[in-house]
């Protein structure tokens, strides 16, 4: 038995991957009971399974499943864009905004574009804590440096900006530092241990994909 997926949880599933390589490199097909996206049960089939069951012609073969039957859905990576393309146009958008622009590309086999963001819904999107692109984004802030540290924290900083050392050692005696801004979460990682490896903690300040996810 193959366990299916609701909207909201296959959504929550692919931003979890964290880029788009990653959805790439970790799902292949997407698999649906026939209807409407907001109401249907979903199997995203994982690239290894896709992969296996490839019955020599390119296509898949469906999921075991005792629940009704399942049909080729879309691409997960084609998912992931087509999310992107409606967060980016309406960055407050919901899970029934998500549903309605799945089931026009499955519809139209094109994005459903509005455009640009009407005025205000970035910067409220911004106040709500949501990253402006798909997956979650990441701010890394310097806050506190003691003396003795501050010729490594220079040295590092003027590294990661491009920055001289002295440029940079004026900017870590006037903390607070923006370290980065809006990067994903590898690069966050990343930037956290390098800090950590000389003695330092980072601010981390997480912007997440939807709404009904948890702040911070």
């Amino acid at each position: 038995m193959t366990d299916l997926l609701d909207l909201r949880r296959l959504l929550d599933l692919i931003v979890d991957c964290n880029d788009d390589d990653a959805v790439w490199n970790t799902y292949g097909w997407v698999w649906a009971q026939e209807g409407n996206a907001a109401s249907v049960g979903f199997h995203p089939q994982a690239r290894r399974d896709h992969d296996a069951s490839d019955d020599g012609d390119g296509e898949p073969a469906p999921p075991i499943t005792t629940s009704p039957r399942l049909w080729l859905y879309l691409e997960a990576i084609t998912v992931a864009g087509i999310l992107d393309v409606q967060k980016q146009s309406r960055p407050l958008s919901g899970l029934d905004d998500y549903a309605h622009a799945l089931d026009y590309y499955s519809q139209h086999d094109t994005f459903l574009d509005h455009g640009e963001p009407a005025p205000g819904d970035r910067e409220e999107a911004d106040r709500q804590g949501l990253s402006p692109g798909l997956y979650a984004a990441f701010d890394l802030t310097l806050e506190t440096v003691e003396p003795a540290q501050r010729k490594a924290a220079a040295s590092l900083v003027a590294e990661i900006q491009a920055l001289s050392v002295g440029e940079a050692l004026a900017q870590v005696r006037a903390l607070p530092l923006a370290v980065a801004c809006n990067i994903d979460r590898a690069a966050s990682d990343h930037l956290q241990a390098r800090f950590a490896a000389i003695g330092l903690a980072l601010q981390v300040t997480r912007y997440r994909s939807f709404p009904w996810q948890p702040i911070g």
